[in-house]
This record gives C-alpha cells, sequence and structure tokens, in this order.
C-alpha cells in the first residue's frame, strides 16, 4: 500500500473509506507528534496525508475531531494495557505505578486526555462526540470489570477510582518533556521540595488516597 493517500484509487467502497480514514489517522499523529496540539492543523495534515482539503473534510469536520478519533485509539490501546500483567490481589501501591507507567508510555495520549474536555470535545459536533463516547465507554467498561476482581472492589467501586484517577491524569500533565536540571545535583533542601510537585509523586499519592477513601467508605 502507498504511503499517502494521494497514491491510493478513490475510496468507493466502506472498507476503502475505513482504510483511508485509518491512513489520516496515521499521518495525524506523526504530524501530532511533531508539531503539538498548537502547530497541528487541517491545512498541515492535508498536506502531508497528500489529500484535498475538501477530501478530509469528508472525513473530519475540525481538527478536533481528528484528534478526538486519535484520542479513542489511543484510549482503546490504554484500556487493553492497563489489564494486561494486573496479578491477583495487586498492591494499590504496585496498581496506581502500572497505571502511571501505562499511562507514560504514549506521550499522545497525556496530551490529548489533558486537552479533551476543555478543548477537543467544545469543538466537534453532537454526533461525533457521541460516536465517540459509546467506543470509549465500551472499552472502559471493559477494563474496569478486568480490574475489579483484583483489586478487590466492586464493579461500581472500581468504575469510581477510575473515573477519579482519570481526572488526576489530566492534572498531572505538565506538557514537558525529560527535565533540562534531571542529572544535575541539587541541594537536599531543593530536591525535597521539587519532589513536593513531581508528577509521578503526586499522581502516585493521590491516587493511593482515592482507591483508600473508596476502601474505607465500603467497611
Amino acid at each position: 500500500m502507498a504511503s499517502t493517500i494521494s497514491h491510493i484509487k478513490r475510496a468507493r467502497t466502506p472498507e476503502q473509506k475505513s482504510d483511508r480514514r485509518e491512513t489520516i489517522l496515521g499521518t495525524a499523529k506523526v504530524l501530532f507528534m511533531e508539531a503539538g496540539y498548537e502547530g497541528f492543523s487541517m491545512g498541515l495534515l492535508s498536506k502531508r496525508a497528500g489529500v484535498a482539503k475538501g477530501t478530509l473534510y469528508l472525513y473530519f469536520g475540525t481538527k478536533e475531531e481528528v484528534l478526538l478519533s486519535l484520542y479513542s485509539q489511543e484510549f482503546e490501546r490504554f484500556c487493553n494495557n492497563i489489564a494486561v500483567g494486573i496479578s491477583p490481589s495487586i498492591s494499590d501501591a504496585d496498581f496506581v505505578s502500572h497505571l502511571y507507567e501505562t499511562s507514560l508510555s504514549d506521550p499522545i495520549f497525556l496530551a490529548l486526555h489533558a486537552r479533551l474536555g476543555t478543548v477537543i470535545e467544545q469543538n466537534i459536533s453532537v454526533d461525533a462526540l457521541i460516536t465517540s463516547k459509546r467506543n470509549m465507554a465500551t472499552h472502559f467498561h471493559t477494563m474496569v470489570t478486568q480490574l475489579s476482581e483484583p483489586l478487590g472492589l466492586s464493579f461500581e467501586q472500581t468504575l469510581e477510582a477510575l473515573s477519579g484517577i482519570s481526572a488526576l491524569l489530566t492534572g498531572s500533565y505538565d506538557g514537558s518533556s525529560d527535565s533540562v536540571i534531571e542529572n544535575e545535583v541539587l541541594p537536599k533542601d531543593v530536591a525535597t521540595f521539587m519532589g513536593y510537585f513531581d508528577m509521578k509523586v503526586r499522581f502516585e499519592k493521590n491516587a493511593g488516597y482515592i482507591l483508600q477513601g473508596i476502601r474505607s467508605s465500603s467497611r
């Protein structure tokens, strides 16, 4: 298969249209990794994908619809990966650490997750929103079902825990890459103070509090 849509014959069948849509999303992922949210545009995507802008709009109404579809793919992958490697009776500390590392394993996921409710979903059609939410709900509920027994929680409790932890993921994302001072030797007092605001530390601590609170409320 050619690497750009310009080399693909006009999509006529549902299968061809689906393939073209996936090709656009594959190009969008690369573009987003390079340009970020602010630098991402339909014009650039059109050029990168080798498709006319008018054709691009047949598949996605706005750049946010492209990014929402991209997020939906990453969310499905995230849900599947969270459930992988979860041992029976996993500790809360190990679980939140696994969840954090899985979130960071795909930088696009966190970057889109942080903008999902505030920007992306504010600039899409209602139909696109409904379709996306139904798709994500299916994967989310499957993940909840898979995690409830290892965590020793009911389906409803696991749902409540993961919903709260999802908000922590949004708050934890700072959009930065590796720290420019990570290899520097800092005074102990400065290092200690900075540790209070370390993304991993604050996420794992607060995610643990959420799980503890849910367990306490069920007693």
